[in-house]
């Protein structure tokens, strides 16, 4: 199984600066293909959100290299990662505390996050940022921690609350795809599936599709910053 990934970021038009930040990794584990996805969104109306969601990123994607991996070496190995990747969200926590201690900034980050390996995935999630799963449908995995209209669980400001874990398969040809509410706020139904299912092509195609998605979700007015990664699992001899 191979995989063709593809991501967007964009500031959009209105915000002074982006707040959201990404990691996609891709690497090989015992001769299969394996992957990390992040975004994470920094709380816009708390101050350094761009500091708590580049943080927590930077901080993710080393805890990948440094434990993950090794982790998704094993053939039982969903469990184990997601538990190990929510203590080292808590050790981020815990810092992002000791920020507002010592330093008196408060901020905080949504986190949603994928390992994936083969044809398994595991979830991660603390937010409104979403995970979907396109295939012979468009299928939301993720639901969004708000209260009243309002955010209610992410990493920093709120106090820790363990993240929503969640395991599942794709089937050759399926896409994940992880975006932020900047992308995904305003989505039509169906707009993922008609944007992004087809056949296999390369992996600069599907950054062309999320780009288009981008703009048109800018002229319908979306005022956010918008990030969206895509993973779509491929037979044999997918290119990019």
């Amino acid at each position: 199984m191979e995989y063709l990934t593809a991501w967007y970021w964009n500031r959009g038009n209105f915000r002074a600066k982006n707040e959201d930040s990404f990691s996609l990794q891709k690497v090989r584990i015992d001769g299969r293909q394996a992957a990390f996805l992040l975004v994470c969104d920094g709380i816009g109306g708390l101050p350094e959100g761009e500091t708590a969601s580049g943080f927590v990123t930077e901080a993710m994607t080393e805890w990948f290299y440094r434990e993950g991996i090794r982790l998704m070496g094993s053939a039982v190995w969903k469990k184990r990662a997601a538990a190990a990747a929510v203590s080292a969200l808590a050790r981020s926590q815990e810092k992002l505390e000791r920020c507002e201690r010592e330093e008196g900034i408060c901020c905080g980050t949504t986190c949603t996050m994928a390992l994936v390996k083969g044809r398994d995935f595991a979830l991660i999630h603390s937010g409104d940022s979403r995970a979907y799963r396109i295939g012979r449908k468009e299928q939301l995995l993720t639901r969004d921690h708000k209260r009243d209209g309002m955010l209610c669980r992410c990493i920093g400001a709120f106090g820790f609350e363990e993240p929503d874990v969640l395991f599942g398969r794709l089937r050759p040809g399926d896409l994940l795809v992880l975006c932020s509410d900047g992308f995904s706020r305003m989505l039509p139904e169906g707009f993922l599936i008609s944007g992004l299912s087809g056949e296999e092509e390369k992996a600069g195609t599907y950054f062309k599709r999320l780009k288009g998605m981008g703009s048109f979700l800018m002229a319908q007015g979306e005022k956010d910053n918008l990030t969206a990664l895509a993973l779509r699992c491929c037979r044999k001899g997918g290119r990019g």
